[in-house]
Order: structure tokens, then C-alpha cells, then sequence
């Protein structure tokens, strides 16, 4: 009994084996063809037809892999362009109620946004587009919770706060909110939607603060 027990070669060695003769099953093909293996639906398949599935499906899941890729990079070619246009155009525009008007009307045609407004956060009314100024203390308490200094914040909002950056009964429940950095006074671009999921805390938000970088430069241009 522990003669035939010594004799007997452990799964270990035989995988250890096989790996250091990977010539193996082409010096032996009749090993390599009586081989069975029993597949999920409980039917038992040749060693070749399982690594022929096993092909497949890593064949289909690279495939699939690449074209989520190739999506995604497309996706951002699209947005760095976007951006650029938009960026050229702020450059050339001529006053704060262009540069206003031009990001709201970018940021609902271009990029997808529900509704865009861009809000000022002060008490002075100098060069300022009406319409588009609060109160500090108002935006405090209103948005205290939202805004943290330098991050965008991104996700669903209540009535209150949706009241407070768009018009009362927008239905706006879900934002990305773009802090903006001027010397003299704190603003945000304030991007709307109704569509769950669309601006949450796993978007990408790198084009946003790069156009609210551009914006502020500009606006301090301007010296407001």
C-alpha cells in the first residue's frame, strides 16, 4: 500500500512537468486527443475545442476591450476640440456679457448640458450681466455644502439649490459646479441636467477646470 502510494505522482508534479516540456502533447498527440473535458453545460469536450472557446472569448473580450477604448478616445477628441473652439472664441470676445453668453450657449449646444448658467458671487453690479449676480452671503448658505475652494463638484442637487442657480421650476436635479478662481470676486459655471448619472463624482471633469482657469484670466482681464 505505501508502495503504490509512492509511486503515484501528484497533480503538482504533473502540472510541473508539463510546463517545463511544452513540447509534450506534440510528441504525444493521442494523449492530447483522448483528453475530455467537462464544459459548463455539463457536456464533455475535446482539450482542443475547450482551448478553441477559451480563444474566442479572450478574441471577443480584447475585442471589446479595444472598442471601448477607441470610444473613449474619440470622445475626448472631441471634447479637446470643442474646447479649443470655445476657448478661441472667449478669447476674442469683447465684454463680460459675451464671454457669459458664450459660455452658457457652449456649454447647452456643444457639450450636452440641460441648461448653463455662469453666477458671480458679489455685491458690486460693475460690468456684470444682469441676471447673473448674488449675494455672497446668499451663496454661502446656500451653497456651502456644494463648494469646496478649487474642486468641481458634481452630483445631484434639491429644489433649493436648483432654484437658486437656474430659474424656479427648471426640474434641474443633477449639476457639475465649476468654482471660479478671479483676484477680485468668486463666481461658478454651473452646468445642468435632468438625466441621472450624468454629472456624477466618477465623471472626468479635467476640460472644466481648464476652461474655468481660461475664464478667470480672462474676466481678471477685464478688471471687475
Amino acid at each position: 500500500m505505501n508502495a503504490a502510494k509512492k509511486n503515484q505522482v501528484s497533480n503538482k508534479e504533473i502540472v510541473e512537468y508539463l510546463i517545463l516540456n511544452p513540447d509534450f502533447f506534440k510528441e504525444n498527440p493521442e494523449v492530447l486527443n483522448a483528453i475530455e473535458i467537462v464544459h459548463e453545460s455539463g457536456a464533455a469536450v475535446s482539450l482542443i475545442q475547450k482551448q478553441v472557446e477559451l480563444l474566442r472569448s479572450n478574441y471577443n473580450s480584447t475585442t471589446d476591450k479595444l472598442m471601448e477604448l477607441l470610444g473613449i478616445a474619440k470622445a475626448n477628441e472631441n471634447i479637446f476640440s470643442l474646447t479649443k473652439k470655445l476657448i478661441i472664441e472667449l478669447i476674442d470676445a469683447s465684454n463680460i456679457e459675451e464671454v457669459v453668453s458664450l459660455l452658457e450657449n457652449s456649454f447647452e449646444s456643444d457639450f450636452g448640458a440641460k441648461t448653463s448658467r455662469v453666477l458671480f458671487f458679489t455685491e458690486s453690479t460693475k460690468n456684470l450681466p444682469k441676471g447673473r449676480i448674488k449675494s455672497p452671503l446668499e451663496a454661502t448658505s446656500t451653497l456651502a455644502n456644494l463648494l469646496n475652494p478649487g474642486e468641481i463638484f458634481c452630483g445631484t442637487i434639491d429644489k433649493e439649490v436648483s432654484n437658486f442657480i437656474f430659474e424656479k421650476g427648471s426640474g434641474i436635479t443633477e449639476i457639475a459646479l465649476v468654482p471660479l478662481n478671479c483676484n477680485s470676486l468668486s463666481g461658478v459655471i454651473a452646468l445642468g441636467t435632468e438625466e441621472p448619472g450624468r454629472y456624477n463624482k466618477n465623471k472626468d471633469t479635467i476640460f472644466l477646470d481648464f476652461i474655468a482657469e481660461v475664464v478667470s484670466k480672462i474676466l481678471d482681464n477685464y478688471g471687475i
